[in-house]
C-alpha cells in the first residue's frame, strides 16, 4: 500500500532558476551543488556528474550518468531549464550520447555549453579514466544514477556480475574518486556545500538480501557467486547496498563539506526492465503500465534532491521530495553493523580490482 501510495503522489514541479547569471565564468567545472533553495544570492560555477543508466553531466557545470534516455535525459532537460554554464554527458555508447546532445542542443535560447564523454560502469579501468580527464576540476553536483536490470548472469570486463558492478560497486568507486573534485566546489562557495547524490530505488525495501548472513569478508564473494545468484532478489539487493555505502560515506565526511544523499525517482517509465523476460517481466510491465511515474516526474526527484535540499539532507534517503525512512533493515541496528561490514568489503574490493588507493579513502 505504501508503494502504490508514492507512485500516486503528485510530484511539482521545480522553477528554473538563472544559473548562467550566478556562474563566474568557468566553463571546464562539472556538476556542482548550488544549494539554490537557501543561497539565492552566491554566486558559482555549477559543476553536475549525474550517474543513470548512460551518463551524463552538465555545467554550470553539471555532470550526469545515463543521460541518453530515459531518468538521464529527462534529467537533463530539468537541469537545462536553469541554464547551467556546461553540461557534460558521460555515456557508455557514445553515438547515443551524441544523439541525446543533439536532442538537448535543440532547445531554444540554451546557453550551455553541452560536451559527451566516455564512461562504462562494467568497467573500473574506464571510471578511473573518466575522473582523470576532469583534470581535477570542481564538481558541485555528482550524481550517480546506475540502473541495470539484467534477466540473467552476467559478466563484466573484471569478472564481476552486472548488476552488482553497474549498480553499486562502479557508483562507489565514482563518488571516493570525485571527493577531491567536490571539496574543492566547496572550497569556492563554503556556504554551499557540493553534492554527491545517488539514486536509489524504493524497490530495496523488497530485498531479501540472505548473502547478508555470510561471514564478514564473504558478502561480496556470495554475491558474485553463480550458483548463489537469485535474478528476482538482484536489483533490491543492490540499491539497499547502495544506501549502505551511501550513509556510512555521509558518516566520514562533514556536511559542511561534501553533502551526501540518496534520492528515490519512483518506479519510472523508462526503459530499464528492456532486459527482463518471463513471469516476471510480464509483472514489472504490468506494474509500469498501471503505477509507473512518468520520466519527466522522476527526473524532478532528482534534481530537486541536489539544487534544492542541502546540508539536511546529509547521509537521509529522499522520497517524493521528502526525507523519508529507509527500509526496516537499513535502519536496524543489524543494518549498522552491515553498513560498516559492506564498506570494509567494497573498499577491499575496489583496491584490488579498481585500483583505488588507501589517500582516497575518507
Amino acid at each position: 500500500m505504501e508503494f502504490i501510495k508514492a507512485q500516486r503522489t503528485k510530484i511539482p514541479h521545480i522553477s528554473p532558476l538563472n544559473l548562467a547569471s550566478r556562474t563566474s565564468g568557468i566553463g571546464d567545472v562539472f556538476l556542482t551543488k548550488p544549494t539554490f533553495g537557501h543561497v539565492m544570492g552566491a554566486a558559482r560555477d555549477l559543476s553536475l556528474v549525474l550517474k543513470f543508466t548512460a551518463e551524463m553531466l552538465t555545467s554550470s557545470p553539471f555532470h550526469s550518468t545515463g543521460s541518453n534516455a530515459g531518468l538521464g535525459l529527462e534529467a537533463a532537460r530539468e537541469f537545462l531549464a536553469s541554464k547551467p554554464k556546461r553540461l557534460i554527458l558521460a555515456v557508455r555508447n557514445m553515438e547515443k550520447g551524441n544523439a541525446a546532445r543533439q536532442q538537448l542542443i535543440s532547445l531554444k535560447e540554451l546557453p550551455t555549453d553541452i560536451e559527451v564523454r566516455k564512461l562504462d560502469q562494467g568497467s573500473f579501468e574506464s571510471v578511473r579514466d573518466f575522473v582523470k580527464g576532469l583534470n581535477g576540476e570542481r564538481i558541485d553536483i555528482a550524481i550517480f544514477n546506475a540502473g541495470v536490470w539484467n534477466a540473467k548472469w552476467k559478466n563484466t570486463t573484471d569478472g564481476l556480475e552486472s548488476d552488482l558492478q553497474v549498480n553499486v560497486l562502479a557508483p562507489a568507486l565514482l563518488s571516493l574518486l570525485l571527493i577531491p573534485n567536490a571539496r574543492r566546489a566547496t572550497t569556492a562557495v563554503p556556504e554551499s556545500p557540493a553534492h554527491l547524490t545517488f539514486v536509489s530505488s524504493g524497490l530495496h525495501e523488497m530485498a531479501k538480501f540472505p548473502e547478508r548472513h555470510q561471514s564478514p569478508g564473504h558478502i561480496l564473494t556470495a554475491l558474485n557467486d553463480p550458483s548463489e545468484y537469485n535474478q528476482q532478489d538482484r536489483y533490491a539487493t543492490g540499491k539497499t547496498i547502495g544506501l549502505l555505502w551511501t550513509r556510512e560515506l555521509a558518516a566520514r565526511l562533514s556536511s559542511n563539506e561534501v553533502v551526501v544523499n540518496a534520492v528515490n525517482p519512483g518506479f519510472c517509465k523508462t526503459g530499464i526492465i528492456q532486459n527482463m523476460s518471463g513471469m516476471m517481466a510480464g509483472m514489472v510491465k504490468l506494474t509500469e503500465l498501471l503505477l509507473g511515474r512518468s520520466a519527466a516526474d522522476g527526473a524532478r526527484c532528482i534534481v530537486d534532491a541536489t539544487l534544492m535540499k542541502g546540508v539536511e539532507s546529509h547521509g537521509k534517503y529522499l522520497s517524493e521530495m521528502q526525507v523519508k525512512p529507509e527500509s526496516p533493515l537499513v535502519r536496524s541496528d543489524e543494518g549498522r553493523e552491515l553498513q560498516s561490514k559492506i564498506w570494509d568489503e567494497i573498499v577491499t574490493l575496489l583496491k584490488e580490482k579498481g585500483g583505488l588507493v588507501q589517500s582516497a579513502i575518507p
